[in-house]
């Protein structure tokens, strides 16, 4: 791993595009670490997804060619469970509070929740079509939690004289704004996107209130939905944490990067 990607920001580092972004985070981990074996296994590394976790265990038997080694825990961010947080839950009551949550609904149960919700509004529907339509209202509510949105500002998105196909569309979405949060607290569910918002809300609030005494590191991700990037921001304040940043164009000047937008992936 490269040095700090800005002086006031030590905890965040850069692995360039150049390079194998896993086998060199497995490197760069190995050398801080490695020589206490006990140490090693005490690394928390957060990664994007469960597959990511699989593939760095492959990078550390590839830079070690095929030593037996203590892997650090990995954990996936994008889809982190209670598993994940289970162990802090006997000390900290922010956690076992977060673990009580409502199960996620599972999504199967989803689609035909939604879609019975659909035929109900519009006896025309057949259950093939109402099916294909609850699976994009099932994205729709993934997409708007994640992104923390508010339904309640759908109103507000477009104006009155451009409202002709809009309203028929905000008729539609009813069923998700009005019907489906009491359907959920009826099956005692929560949607998948919004457990995840919570549990990693309060995996924040813990080191926030408790800074943990093993190393933390978030590698791989930029923080493109605002859970993440939360989380990204705590672990690069905690007094062992680290950001490990993947491809990070250390070229642009201050212009060019004060020009980027919130979609561009180096915002």
């Amino acid at each position: 791993m490269s040095g700090p990607v800005f002086a006031r920001a030590a905890t965040v580092y850069n692995i360039s595009a150049g390079r194998p972004f896993l086998d060199a985070l497995a490197l760069g981990i190995l050398d801080r670490y490695g020589a206490d074996p006990q140490m090693l296994a005490g690394v928390q590394v957060m990664l994007p997804t469960r597959r990511a976790c699989r593939a760095l265990s492959d990078a550390f038997l590839r830079v070690t060619h095929g030593e037996p080694v203590l892997l650090p825990v990995m954990t996936p961010i994008g889809d982190i469970e209670e598993d994940e947080l289970g162990f802090l839950a006997a000390e900290e009551p922010a956690v076992a509070e977060a673990l009580h949550l409502p199960p996620a609904i599972p999504p199967l149960r989803r689609q035909t929740l939604l879609s019975r919700l659909i035929m109900a509004g519009d006896e025309n529907v057949s259950p093939a079509h109402a099916a294909l339509l609850a699976r994009e209202l099932a994205r729709f509510l993934d997409e708007a939690q994640t992104e923390r949105l508010d339904f309640a500002d759908l109103n507000r998105i477009v104006p009155d004289r451009y409202a002709g196909h809009w309203q028929e569309t905000l008729e539609f979405l009813k069923i998700v704004t009005e019907n489906w949060p009491a359907i959920l607290l009826e099956q005692g569910c929560i949607d998948p996107a919004e457990r995840r918002n919570r549990l990693i809300a309060s995996q924040i609030a813990l080191w926030r209130e408790s800074n943990p005494e093993t190393p933390i590191i978030a590698a791989g991700s930029t923080g493109s939905i605002p859970a993440t990037a939360d989380l990204l921001c705590c672990v690069a304040t905690l007094p062992q944490g680290a950001v490990v940043l993947p491809g990070l164009d250390r070229s642009l000047d201050n212009q060019s990067r004060d020009a980027l937008s919130p979609s561009h992936p180096q915002f």
